[in-house]
């Protein structure tokens, strides 16, 4: 069965050198990745939401507050992006 999925250029060039280095094509690697899905009934590595910086994070767990009220959102962002 053929698939085909759509690939950023520079993730696939990048992608294609490490898996020439490791021995496979990007249809192996592709393969490998979707035998672990289906053995595990999962994605076969840590998913995370990216967080910019600790002050943000501690906002959003509620571990800190903002400092507002803000003036704008460019206010609010630079307090955000305190470190």
């Amino acid at each position: 069965m053929t698939t085909t999925i759509r690939i950023d250029d520079e993730l696939k060039k990048e992608c294609d050198l490490i898996f020439e280095d490791l021995g496979l094509t990007m249809s192996a690697a592709m393969t490998l990745f979707l035998k672990q899905v289906a053995k595990t009934r999962s994605i076969p590595f840590e998913l995370k939401a990216h967080v910019p910086n600790k002050t943000l994070d501690a906002v959003i767990r509620g571990k800190e507050k903002l400092a507002g009220p803000f003036d704008s959102a460019r206010e609010m962002m630079q307090d955000l992006t305190r470190v």
